[in-house]
């Protein structure tokens, strides 16, 4: 079966629970396909995240307090959300984090249902994009392939007409602590470095990406902390390698970002089945 020049597989959901999960990791975004249920528990999302149903629906809490049933839900940067706000309790899902320098969001948001002013659920293609998740996961897609299904199937090269400004400090600054998340850079460093004082450095950052200039560098920092699990390191390693002092300190960030434990069955080889683009691993030698 044909669809948007991609090629559909049918998939068994009856092998779904008994596979490893899988985790692609690209330059500016991540695709985590679950294959168990993960309840969500009370945390700020640190990026842009769309969540897709494989199996069952999710239960969504709109604004009104009322409930509505989904299988793809749209959330911002910055949202705090727990199992009363999305309950995913009946569901495997998979994760898709957005690109924070795109105009994704806004992308997607035009094609869903307003839950929230941060939530979103309901996406017009809800059937044809769980379709092709299931096509990425089942066929082991390489990470160029499954970045190319993505963009087509969810309309990402689409300039919305709600358009995102980013200022060009601010993505200077992204692209600064991607280069240097290891590094322990004080906010004055990086407000030097864009020429703003640090107090409309940290407004100004807040405003365009959704949470402070610290928690962002800590979800870098996990991040690549979870790149270097997904390889195959320890916790210890890990840690080390994505500028934690220590595998304590970034098991409470990634406990607090992602909602589970670093050492957590499915970040633990051969639990997960990691894909990692090539661009990641030449920006990250210390995977090799």
């Amino acid at each position: 079966m044909m669809c948007d020049g991609f090629v559909l597989m049918k998939h068994d959901d009856n092998n779904r629970s008994t596979s490893p999960p899988k985790l692609y990791i690209w330059k500016d975004s991540r695709l985590f396909l679950g294959t168990k249920s993960i309840v969500f528990r009370n945390y700020t999302l640190a990026w842009d995240q769309l969540l897709v149903c494989m199996q069952g629906e999710m239960l969504i809490r709109k604004s009104n307090d009322k409930k509505v049933t989904s299988r793809t839900c749209l959330i911002r940067a910055g949202t705090i959300v727990d199992n009363q706000d999305i309950n995913t309790t009946n569901a495997i899902v998979t994760i898709y984090y957005l690109n924070p320098i795109s105009q994704d969001y806004c992308v997607l948001e035009n094609s869903m249902k307003k839950a929230t002013k941060s939530i979103c659920y309901s996406h017009v293609k809800q059937d044809q994009i769980i379709t092709q998740m299931h096509y990425i996961s089942d066929s082991n897609a390489t990470p160029k392939l499954a970045h190319a299904i993505l963009i087509d199937t969810l309309e990402l090269s689409i300039q919305p007409k709600n358009k995102k400004e980013y200022d060009p400090r601010i993505v200077k600054l992204v692209r600064m602590i991607r280069e240097t998340v290891a590094d322990n850079l004080s906010i004055h460093e990086y407000a030097e470095s864009v020429h703003l004082s640090p107090s409309r450095l940290a407004k100004l950052f807040k405003q365009q990406m959704g949470i402070p200039i610290t928690k962002y560098r800590l979800q870098i920092r996990v991040s690549y902390g979870v790149i270097h699990l997904a390889a195959g390191r320890s916790s210890t390693e890990a840690a080390y390698l994505s500028g934690f002092s220590s595998s304590g300190h970034f098991s409470t960030c990634f406990s607090d970002m992602i909602g589970v434990q670093p050492s957590s069955t499915f970040l633990t080889p051969p639990y997960v089945k990691a894909f990692i683009a090539e661009d990641v691993l030449e920006a990250l030698p210390n995977l090799a």
